[in-house]
């Protein structure tokens, strides 16, 4: 009997892989191309199997479709069959068509090839129809232009000129011209018979040009003026109506020097400002005529001369007014002498009133010298915007001019106006230095005050008034390195003779005053007051300082800077720098604050309190607590100290310094009063007693200034709500998880020793509440 195997799970798994296998392998062969013959795996056999079944029904199906169509095939093919006799002549005249196309194709070419022909012929008969033309032109344009020449015909000889230059090069200098051109009066070449009548006609236009202007002839200016492009003579043109408005320049300069008082404080300015309204003026007026017979672009070549004729009579402005001015003496002598010098009060050189207007002119002449180059740059920039796109074109605006001296707007990148401005500038910051010191110094020496005016002395107001002036003065000359030069001049300035001399005051002026003698409490008083005045002083001027800082600002940026947004931005952090300086102001005041608050207030604070609490306690019955409550003692008493105190101080210092010394008062007073109540003994009625006192007390502090902070008096007050527990253990109720939002600033120990100040508590009670750990 067989034996019969049982198949694992392993070996159905094998089964069923090789399964898959072999059906993956068997899909992969094409079924036809198969050797059935050689197959040996039953599997193998079978799955061949299954695919035969499934392409014989697959070639069943197909097989059924066909015959399904049988009938329909049938008619088509009798369609077919009947339309072959048709197709047999369709294919018989196609061939005849065919090869008629073929013929008629090539005869096309034929005719084509000799259409080429006939236009190349035509070609050179039109070329050489146009190239007898151009000789008969160019013969024309010669003969006519001596003649245009020597009946004065100007104009028509320019035109004449303009058409012969039109001329092909080729034709002009071709053999055909040379043979039948020349006359016997024009026997030469024609290149250079036209040669020689464009220098004739150049000499001729530049001698009547000059004719015209020696005449004011404007007629004949603009007559001749438009005839140099004519004759290719763009760049000459253009050169001789620049000197023709340059001389227009010059005269009008000339004038304008002859004429006005030079003793009047902007003489210079102005003439310097009328020449560049002169020059602005004629680019406005002459630029649509040099754009209507020179083309767009060109009054580049015209900006340019006129840049260099203001370089030119700018200087001769700017040396009259260095020698009217005097103004090499006048920056020798402060150099050399000490602004302290008394002799300097009655030399003319050095009179303040001359320097100040001399430093306006100076600033005036730095402004309208920026106003003007910012004019000319944005002029010329649209001229080179109009030339870029022509390189020809920019190359004839700029023949003879070497690039390197000139910048990407054709103009030059240093003219003698704008280096001789900055010469100027030097001398305007040596003046301005020097008279900045003497006016700081006499303001210093004439300072003053007057209680009933003003809570700082005269000197604040005088010396920022004198700084808002330098300030703006400096922004006006809208040059940076002008601005920066004087802001670092102002602080040190300011910090040598205006905050040291402060500091120095604050350092002596206690004892400047005789404290001994019988007058020594109002000495003292003095003393504090002019302490106090040197403490607004400070404050106003840190004040003052951020404010023209903040005033100075719209002056910078709607200036007129050459290069605008750099020079704004520059020129802003500049006045920052300035700002800055207000902290030094601060810091001094801080310290003389502190001072006053150590040496002078604090003192007198223990006594304050010992005075008050004079027969007052708080071990108090329910009689006595009433009678307290309406004698109110200690506030009264304290009240009446903290006026007699502070009066002096609220009524001598600014809003912000009684406010700061108030700060620090109150820090000391709060110390003194924690101390006095530590070491006081309380009952209950006392400490509801010394809880109306506090709240009193702090009441009539918070009408002292506008603003009280209170957090200096947490710590009382939380001293206040301890003595009024009616039991120590009420600690729970606000220590701890339960404390809320109460924050406390007493620490278990400090808490114990205040709960041990009421006599009716329990002290070994007292001393086991809340562990030292707690907080």
């Amino acid at each position: 009997m067989p034996s019969t195997t049982v198949a694992t799970p392993s070996d159905a798994d094998a089964i069923s892989n090789t399964t898959n296998a072999i059906d993956k392998e068997t899909k992969q062969i094409p079924l036809l191309t198969r050797d059935f013959e050689s197959l040996t795996n039953i599997d193998e056999i079978r799955e061949c199997l299954r695919l035969l079944d499934e392409e014989e029904t697959r070639i069943d199906v197909s097989l059924d479709d066909m015959l399904a169509k049988e009938t329909s095939l049938e008619q088509s093919l009798n369609a077919l069959n009947a339309l072959r006799p048709q197709l047999g002549s369709l294919k018989a005249k196609s061939a005849r068509v065919i090869d008629t196309v073929d013929k008629t194709s090539k005869l096309a070419e034929v005719i084509s090839d000799k259409v080429r022909q006939l236009d190349q012929e035509q070609s050179r008969a039109r070329q050489a129809i146009q190239y007898v033309e151009d000789v008969q032109e160019l013969k024309y344009c010669v003969a006519t232009l001596q003649e245009a020449i020597q009946q004065k015909e100007y104009d028509e000889a320019a035109v004449l000129l303009q058409r012969a230059s039109k001329i092909d090069p080729a034709i002009l200098n071709g053999s055909l011209a040379e043979f039948t051109v020349p006359t016997s009066e024009n026997p030469d070449h024609p290149a250079k018979t036209l040669a020689d009548a464009k220098a004739n006609l150049f000499a001729i236009f530049s001698s009547k040009f000059d004719d015209a202007v020696a005449q004011r002839n404007q007629a004949d200016i603009t007559r001749y003026f438009k005839l140099f492009p004519l004759i290719n003579c763009q760049t000459e043109g253009l050169d001789k109506y620049s000197r023709f408005v340059c001389n227009i320049i010059k005269a009008r300069c000339a004038e304008e020097l002859k004429t006005g008082l030079i003793a009047a404080p902007t003489y210079f300015a102005d003439a310097l400002t009328r020449l560049f309204e002169n020059i602005a003026v004629i680019i406005d007026q002459h630029q649509p005529l040099v754009e209507q017979h020179y083309g767009k672009g060109k009054m580049l070549r015209v900006i340019q001369r006129l840049q260099e004729e203001s370089d030119v009579q700018s200087v001769i402005i700017l040396d009259r007014f260095l020698k009217a001015r005097k103004l090499e003496s006048k920056v020798r002598m402060p150099s050399a002498q000490s602004p302290q010098a008394e002799t300097e009060s009655t030399n003319p050189l050095v009179e303040p009133r001359q320097l100040d207007a001399n430093l306006y002119e100076l600033s005036l002449l730095s402004q309208r010298s920026v106003l003007f180059n910012s004019f000319m740059n944005e002029r010329a920039s649209d001229e080179m915007d109009v030339l870029e796109s022509d390189e020809n074109e920019k190359e004839l605006v700029m023949k003879g001019k070497d690039s390197k001296f000139y910048g990407a707007n054709g103009l030059l990148l240093s003219s003698g106006l704008t280096k001789r401005v900055r010469e100027l500038m030097s001398s305007y910051l040596v003046i301005d230095e020097y008279l900045l010191k003497k006016s700081i110094d006499k303001a210093m020496k004439l300072d003053d005050y007057d209680p009933a005016t003003s809570q700082t002395s005269t000197c604040v107001d005088d010396v920022f008034f004198i700084l808002k002036t330098v300030m703006k003065r400096c922004i006006s000359t809208y040059e940076p390195e002008v601005v920066s030069s004087t802001v670092r001049t102002t602080t040190k300035i300011l910090e040598v003779g205006y905050l040291n001399l402060f500091q120095q005051k604050m350092s002596t002026v206690f004892t400047a005053y005789d404290t001994t003698g019988r007058n020594a409490e109002r000495a003292i008083e003095m003393a504090k007051i002019s302490y106090m005045v040197i403490l607004n002083n400070l404050d106003v001027s840190a004040d003052y300082t951020h404010r023209l800082a903040k005033e100075v600002e719209p002056n910078i940026t709607s200036g007129i800077w050459l290069d605008e947004e750099s020079d704004v931005k520059r020129t802003l952090e500049y006045i920052k720098n300035f700002e800055e300086f207000a902290d030094k102001f601060k810091q001094l005041l801080q310290n003389g604050i502190e001072q006053l608050m150590n040496q002078i207030l604090k003192p007198r604070i223990r006594p304050l309190f010992q005075e008050a609490y004079k027969e007052v306690k708080y071990v108090l019955e329910e009689d006595e607590y009433n009678e307290a409550d309406i004698e109110e003692r200690f506030v009264k008493r304290f009240r009446r100290g903290f006026e007699n105190l502070i009066s002096i101080y609220r009524r001598t210092l600014t809003d912000n310094n009684f406010s700061a010394l108030m700060g620090s008062l109150l820090e000391a007073l709060t110390a003194q009063w924690e101390r006095i109540v530590f070491q006081t003994r309380f009952n209950q009625y006392g400490a509801l007693r010394f809880d109306k006192d506090l709240r009193s007390v702090i009441h009539y502090l918070s009408t002292l200034t506008e603003w009280l902070s209170r957090d200096r008096f947490t710590r009382l007050n939380q001293m206040s709500i301890l003595l009024n527990f009616e039991e120590p253990s009420e600690i729970y109720d606000f220590w701890g998880q339960k404390a809320g939002p109460v924050s406390w600033r007493l620490t278990v120990t400090e808490v114990k020793k205040i709960l041990a100040l009421r006599l009716d508590f329990d002290a070994d009670e007292v001393a086991n509440l809340l562990p030292k750990s707690s907080n």
